[in-house]
């Protein structure tokens, strides 16, 4: 280790067990830090962002996605598969038509969330 490196290093001792107690039962537990985590690496794709920004707005089908974003609907359907096993997106079927839409689950409240302020900040810009 370098001299700087150990001046970096806290050589105290924890004096409030209690306070560190009281903050480690407030964060999450292993199981529910790696389901967010899984959520985050599905939101960390540009194109699932801009697509749960269009469903954040209205249900739309693969076809109608994939116009919008002038994109193919196999790729369009490939990203709406992972936000599904993800929990954020649900799908319905409408006669021949497969109606996305985001869920009411927590990943799907969250994702609906982070993009709805994403939204803002744009329109803030104009």
């Amino acid at each position: 280790m370098d001299s700087e490196t150990k001046s970096l290093v806290c050589t105290t001792e924890h004096v409030d067990p209690v306070h560190e107690a009281k903050i480690l039962s407030m964060i999450p537990d292993e199981d529910t830090a790696l389901d967010a985590s899984e959520l985050f690496t599905q939101l960390s794709s540009s194109t699932r962002i801009r697509l749960l920004c269009i469903l954040a707005i209205e249900e739309m089908c693969v076809c109608e996605l994939a116009d919008m974003l002038k994109m193919s609907q196999p790729s369009i359907s490939h990203h709406l598969r992972l936000l599904r096993q993800s929990g954020v997106v649900k799908y319905k079927k409408s006669g021949k038509r497969v109606i996305y839409y985001i869920t009411d689950t927590q990943a799907g409240t969250l994702a609906r969330s982070i993009v709805k302020d994403l939204m803002k900040e744009e329109g803030k810009d104009e």
